[in-house]
């Protein structure tokens, strides 16, 4: 999928007295499948919004062009086919396939990220940035089991370093992946269809994998135990989290002097 942004007409609607590009935030919800990632940055954005930020959520949606096209690919080719009962179909080339993902994440940090960066205080990314990172390795760990997952890391990290929009803050939504399992059924991902099935059995490696990225992080990566809490509790919580550290610096829009 690519990236499309709950506030459309940003860049028609900027007020006339930002003389200067605002020094915007950069905010990621992170979190497994089945967390509650989209649902707890709507909120937020909407709590920021009234406590006077300006605020664009960014999330993955449909896309005309080539990044479409790749997006059908990476989705509908037996690239990615799995049996249903664990493993792929068909020989999957997972060093392809993470490069192709990489190359369409690379387009999101460069023509979604940075833009918005540009026109807003804050920008929050509703499926996260290391849960890419997370994925790759977990996929390529599972496909060559016999490579070292910590040179594996470092060389993925290598490899995305050029365009990779680094998080000012990046929010870990810290769910037990059997309850994101659950959750992510209840929401109809994976009720009746096994190939769906088999993809959240997936779950115990994604949550090994994102837990390795994130390690060496711990002191600038919040973490935010979901549990059964309601939605609306834990977007308070990451709210309160964030407003103390937007407060801190100012941003660099400036209204006009007035004489």
């Amino acid at each position: 999928m690519s990236c499309t942004t709950t506030r459309a007409a940003e860049a028609e609607t900027a007020p006339s007295w930002r003389l200067a590009p605002p020094q915007g935030r950069l905010v990621t919800i992170e979190g497994v499948w089945g967390a509650g990632k989209t649902t707890a940055a709507q909120l937020v954005a909407t709590k920021l919004r009234r406590a006077g930020f300006r605020v664009q959520v960014v999330h993955y949606g449909g896309e005309p062009g080539s990044i479409g096209r790749l997006s059908a690919f990476l989705e509908q080719s037996p690239l990615r086919a799995r049996t249903g009962l664990g493993g792929y179909a068909l020989p999957h080339h997972s060093s392809v396939d993470v490069l192709l993902r990489l190359c369409r994440e690379a387009h999101h940090h460069v023509n979604c990220f940075r833009p918005a960066l540009a026109l807003n205080d804050v920008v929050l990314v509703d499926h996260g940035v290391y849960s890419k990172l997370a994925w790759a390795l977990a996929v390529l760990t599972e496909t060559t089991p016999a490579a070292d997952p910590a040179r594996t890391l470092e060389r993925l990290q290598a490899l995305v370093a050029p365009w990779f929009c680094e998080p000012d803050v990046p929010v870990f939504l810290d769910t037990p992946w059997p309850l994101a399992r659950e959750r992510a059924i209840a929401r109809g991902r994976g009720g009746g269809d096994p190939a769906a099935i088999e993809r959240l059995l997936f779950l115990p490696r994604y949550t090994a994998a994102y837990r390795q990225v994130l390690a060496g992080r711990e002191d600038r990566v919040p973490r935010v135990r979901v549990g059964l809490r309601a939605a609306g509790v834990i977007a308070e919580e990451i709210t309160d989290r964030l407003l103390g550290t937007l407060r801190a610096a100012p941003l660099s829009a400036t209204e006009p002097q007035r004489g």
